[in-house]
Formats: C-alpha cells, structure tokens, sequence
C-alpha cells in the first residue's frame, strides 16, 4: 500500500512540475500588485542571493557567458528594454507617441522576446541541472517550445494592454495604432 501511494505521488509531482514548467514562463510578468514585480521575482532573488554568497560564480559565469553568441543578444535585449523604460518612466500619464514608440507600439515587450530569445541560445550551450524528458523529446526542443511560449505570452499581454489603452486614450490611440507597428516597424512605402 505504501508503494502505490509512494508511486502515485511521484506521478502527482512529475505531472504538476511539468505543467508549472509550461505556465511560469507564460505567467512571468504579471502586472505589479503590491510588492510582487512578477512570479520571476521571487527565482530571481534567490539566484542574486546565492551569487552574493559565491561571487565566484558570477566570474565564471560572465567568463562562459561573454563567448557565447546569445549573450550578445541579451544585450541587445536589454539596451532597447532600458531606453523604452527609462522613456516611459519620465513621459508618464500620457499617450506615448515619440522616442521608442514612435517605431514601435511595444518596444518593451520586444525587448523581453529578444532577451529571452538570447537566454535560450545561451541555453541550448549547457548542459541541464536536472533530467527533465518530457514525451522523449530533446531537451533543446523543449526550451524552444518554452520559448515559443514565452512569445505567445508577451503577445497576448500586449494585446490585452491595447485594450486598456483604446479605453484610456480612444480615438487617439486608434490613429496612434494605425500608424505604428506592434512590435516590428511598419515599413511604408513612398508613392
């Protein structure tokens, strides 16, 4: 009897793992209530934490990071999210039309894809902590799919805050949406 109950919650745990793997990412930026910046926020202290009790480990960290390419995607990454954010903390309560949203609607979300993006490479370069075989699949196949799911999830996001900002601004953000892409530039040719 204590076998089966061992079994049965081994099943129990591998499946709500499983399933946790596929929505943390989807449901990584919550929008802030409270003290909570995220369900990621919580992962992030721990690993900063562990890193200011070994900073060793972030010196060969940096050191295996810098030689791969999706480092230099992360950066990238990170240097739109910063200028998008630092434009948008100074031109509050406002519809923003100019700096980075003059090209792009949701710089900010694109900036998270193209991080996420460089992680994934960075990934796909170690080895995993732990064995996880879902469906026999590669390991690297699964992180794609996790970052596909990543995309879908920022999309979604951006949609639902369009919705919110044609409440907010109306009309205005309606010929702003027009003129201005999603998350790509709108090319126009000159006629």
């Amino acid at each position: 009897m204590s076998i089966k109950n061992d079994n049965l919650r081994d099943k129990i745990y591998t499946h709500v793992t499983t399933l946790f793997s596929f929505l943390i990412p989807i449901f990584q930026y919550v929008p802030c209530t409270a003290i909570w910046f995220g369900i990621m926020s919580v992962p992030l202290l721990s690993y900063l934490l562990l890193y200011f009790q070994y900073p060793s480990i972030l010196i060969s960290d940096i050191r295996f990071l810098i030689r791969t390419p999706g480092f230099f995607i992360i950066i990238l990454g990170l240097v739109i999210y910063l200028y998008s954010l630092i434009y948008q903390l100074t031109h509050r309560k406002k519809l923003l039309q100019k700096g980075p949203y003059k090209i792009l609607r949701h710089p900010q979300y694109l900036a998270f894809i193209i991080m996420t993006l460089g992680m994934t490479l960075v990934a796909f370069q170690t080895s995993p902590i732990l064995e996880f075989n879902l469906y026999n699949l590669d390991p690297n196949i699964i992180l794609l799919l996790l970052w596909i799911g990543e995309v879908v999830a920022y999309i979604i996001l951006a949609k639902v805050e369009e919705i919110a900002l044609t409440k907010k601004f109306g009309i205005e953000f309606i010929d702003y949406k027009k003129s201005v892409g999603f998350m790509f530039p709108i090319i126009k040719s000159k006629r």
